[in-house]
């Protein structure tokens, strides 16, 4: 039986570390050693595109998003009841109490059987829906921490498996990004 994929729209709030406009691959030698995400190429299979999006613990309360992804996370909890120890849920909460969500997706995918490689970048809109993913290519934008806007998601929840940290087994939703929208776009300088 076939299942119609679900999209989730977020509420408004503001980018942090965001890699929407390159893809990034995490490198230990990066910041003298101490580890760090770098840019990669457009058809890196091993690079993602992400960002946090902060949001205000009111506004993100009263959203549809939240009650939304509520319900898929309550049904995946109860699918899989009995096979994990630990959960890491959808989102989480800042220093201040705000809500933080950290969607990404790969760069690339490699289809097995014929080798090839396509692209998997989120498209990139402005306030009026416009898709401006070229345009922010094409001028060579680099979106900064503090733009703000929102998200499009669809949700994935996999087979319980061990945690790295813990050994326990633990169930975990991923928010996988497509869409960014932004209400203002910062220019990384």
């Amino acid at each position: 039986m076939a299942t119609k994929k679900q999209y989730f729209l977020s509420p408004i709030g503001t980018f942090n570390y965001p890699w929407l406009d390159k893809p990034s691959v995490w490198k230990d030698s990066a910041r003298d050693g101490k580890g760090g995400s770098v840019p990669a190429l457009p058809l890196d299979i091993n690079a993602r595109y992400s960002v946090n999006l902060n949001i205000v613990k009111k506004v993100f309360e009263a959203s549809d998003f939240k009650k939304d992804i509520d319900k898929v996370w309550k049904l995946a909890q109860e699918q899989y009841k009995g096979r994990y120890d630990e959960t890491r849920e959808p989102y989480s909460k800042d220093d201040d109490g705000n809500y933080v969500l950290k969607p990404s997706c790969r760069a690339a995918f490699m289809n097995k059987e014929s080798g090839k490689v396509s692209p998997m970048a989120p498209t990139l809109k402005d306030c009026d829906s416009r898709d401006i993913t070229e345009f922010i290519k094409n001028e060579d934008i680099s979106v900064a921490s503090g733009s703000v806007g929102r998200v499009k998601v669809t949700t994935y929840v996999g087979e319980p498996s061990k945690s790295r940290q813990t050994g326990k087994m633990m169930l975990s939703m991923k928010l996988d990004l497509k869409m960014a929208q932004f209400k203002r776009l910062d220019r990384y300088e």
